[in-house]
């Protein structure tokens, strides 16, 4: 076949790719394992974050707003995400794990425009004793009573 047939292969519109430095997966993990570890170092110590930190504790939730080299780090698609406090520890715990695994690597190569996705499961619920059922359904009954009571005192 003559070599005019391949000149359709041809795409010079691939020359950003050729020129762009090939990105070390172990030295693009390094920012962002480090912001991980002083997250958690800052949260165990009881802080409630700091402005120009990655998060933000407020009535029990945590909005985490992750910052790689200046250019925040979306996750699941949102710059700033939140969640229960009581979880913050397991969700950096996890997240760093992910990372160490490579998992965001292709999102690091691209400084964190990418969808990153850390997914921590549901707590299991926790069943109630029978006793403990019955004790708050008649504290419940009672709060309703209580409640009937005001209403018809205040017509």
């Amino acid at each position: 076949m003559a070599l005019k047939h391949y000149l359709g292969i041809i795409d010079n519109g691939l020359k950003h790719l050729f020129d762009r430095k090939a990105a070390d997966p172990a030295k693009s993990r390094r920012p962002l394992l480090r912001g991980i570890d002083r997250t958690l170092a800052q949260f165990k110590t009881g802080s409630t974050g700091t402005p120009t930190g990655w998060y933000r504790l407020k009535n029990g939730v945590v909005a985490l707003t992750v910052k790689v080299g200046g250019n925040t780090f979306d996750i699941n698609g949102g710059a700033t995400n939140h969640m229960p406090a009581d979880r913050f520890e397991e969700f950096l715990t996890a997240m760093r794990a992910a990372v160490d695994a490579g998992e965001f690597d292709a999102e690091l190569a691209h400084k964190g425009d990418g969808d990153a996705e850390v997914h921590i499961p549901k707590p299991k619920s926790v069943a109630i004793s029978p006793a403990a059922a019955k004790a708050r359904g008649i504290k419940a009954a009672a709060t309703r009573k209580a409640n009937r009571a005001k209403g018809t005192k205040a017509s």
